[in-house]
């Protein structure tokens, strides 16, 4: 009787062992992760890059223009550049309709630094001529026909000094420009302008500059009485060019500002300006 009782304990002991070795060993139910709410913070957008705009520049190098009216007649040239662009330069007798080429190739002409009148109705440049582009100053009495080296030009006027571009040349001397690159250099009554960039700058006195204060300067000439006109871009105001006379300003909406220009005054004041394929009088 007593074996069957020990028997009995034996095997409820083993149960109950083998259930707690179960228990342990059972994995506990998986459970759904929790969400944590946002509470209103809202995900971040990207933001689009801008679109870059557009500067617009006055031109340098191969493209600078010069414009020039005496006595009935039109002068204009390119710049070309010294050994890799070719200058031109043309004559115009009926108002701009039509040019004729007077380029003086038959000198060696490289690179045109400066155009002025000469005398009542002919011209003079700073070039630089021959394979050495040797600086010289030419003048014509044969309306661009033929062209004679003169030295007297080259002291009596005013361009970017090609042995240091940082540097403007005048009959009062050579000064610093206000830039490393200027550009659309004119002289006339005893003031000098210059453009860097699209910001220009004058002096009267051969020594300090002062700002213009105009934006966007494309081409400016300089009358006789030291005033400046400015041809420029300004989109806020103008669908063209604008021109800006003292105490004046004038939209031409035919003249394009996004191409190399220049601008002159002829012997009543008006600006006449050459932009691309573009010339006019402004009034």
């Amino acid at each position: 009787m007593s074996i069957v009782i020990v028997a009995a304990l034996i095997l409820a002991v083993g149960g109950l062992s083998w259930l707690a070795i179960t228990r342990t060993q059972t994995p506990p139910p998986t459970e759904s992760p929790r969400v944590t709410p946002t509470m209103g913070v809202e995900t971040p957008t990207a933001t689009p890059t801008p679109t870059p705009t557009s500067t617009v520049a006055a031109a340098t190098g191969a493209d600078e223009r010069f414009l020039m009216v005496n006595a009935g007649d039109m002068w204009r040239a390119t710049a070309g550049a010294c050994g890799a662009a070719e200058p031109l330069l043309e004559r115009s007798t009926d108002g701009g309709a039509t040019w004729s080429d007077v380029t003086p190739r038959y000198r060696g002409i490289q690179q045109i630094l400066a155009l002025e009148p000469y005398a009542a109705d002919q011209a003079m440049i700073v070039a630089l001529m021959g394979d050495g582009c040797e600086l010289q100053g030419l003048r014509t009495f044969t309306y661009g026909e033929f062209w004679e080296p003169n030295d007297e030009i080259l002291a009596s006027s005013t361009y970017v000094d090609p042995a240091n571009p940082a540097a403007v040349v005048t009959p009062a001397g050579e000064l610093d420009a206000p830039c490393a690159t200027p550009t659309g250099v004119r002289a006339n009554g005893g003031t000098t302008a210059v453009i860097c960039g699209s910001d220009a700058s004058q002096t009267t006195d051969a020594a300090t500059w002062s700002s213009l204060d105009q934006a966007g300067v494309l081409a400016l000439t300089v009358a006789g009485d030291g005033q400046i006109t400015t041809a420029r871009a300004d989109a806020a105001s103008c669908d063209g060019t604008l021109v800006a006379e003292p105490g004046a300003a004038t939209c031409i909406p035919s003249v394009p500002t996004d191409a190399p220009v220049a601008v002159t005054l002829d012997a009543n004041g008006t600006p006449w300006i050459w932009a691309g394929d573009t010339f006019v009088a402004t009034r």
